[in-house]
């Protein structure tokens, strides 16, 4: 077996978290995972899809994930108004059966005055973290190889 097709799942925990706060001081620096009382806080995607978590936030990389902390994705956000629920509802829109297995979110918060491209280093730093189940890309990071998604089922 190759190992792409070995790559085990990642689940948000809280040493996971701390490796994501260092990754985002990089390019930040503030910004960092939003934690219950120790793990990462992940909520229901409903309650962020109804606009009643964060639904002011305008910047960030939010992370879907199972109600067991595995991650699927790894996305990033930087609009002018509130993004976080209008970007998952496009990308429930665009395929509904995500709906089924993006069950929970946690969310990475950053300055809304961080440029796009620090945005996107500090995602695609994320995802190799995190090494997501759903995304096909990552943005590039400088000095890092490129990342290899993992293989599609038919």
């Amino acid at each position: 077996m190759s190992s792409l097709t070995a790559r085990m799942p990642v689940e948000l925990t809280s040493d996971i978290a701390d490796h994501l706060d260092v990754l985002m001081r990089l390019d930040s620096a503030t910004g960092g995972i939003v934690r219950g009382i120790a793990n990462p806080l992940i909520v229901p995607t409903t309650e962020v899809t109804n606009n009643s978590r964060w639904a002011t936030v305008r910047t960030g990389i939010y992370l879907p994930c199972t109600a067991t902390r595995t991650v699927r994705y790894v996305g990033s956000v930087h609009r002018a108004g509130p993004a976080i629920a209008a970007r998952l509802r496009e990308h429930f829109a665009k395929l509904r059966e995500r709906e089924a297995t993006w069950t929970h979110l946690a969310l990475i918060t950053l300055p809304t005055t961080i440029t796009l491209a620090a945005l996107r280093r500090c995602e695609g730093r994320a995802g190799r973290a995190l090494d997501p189940l759903d995304n096909t890309r990552l943005p590039a990071v400088p000095g890092r190889p490129a990342w290899i998604p993992r293989p599609r089922t038919a």
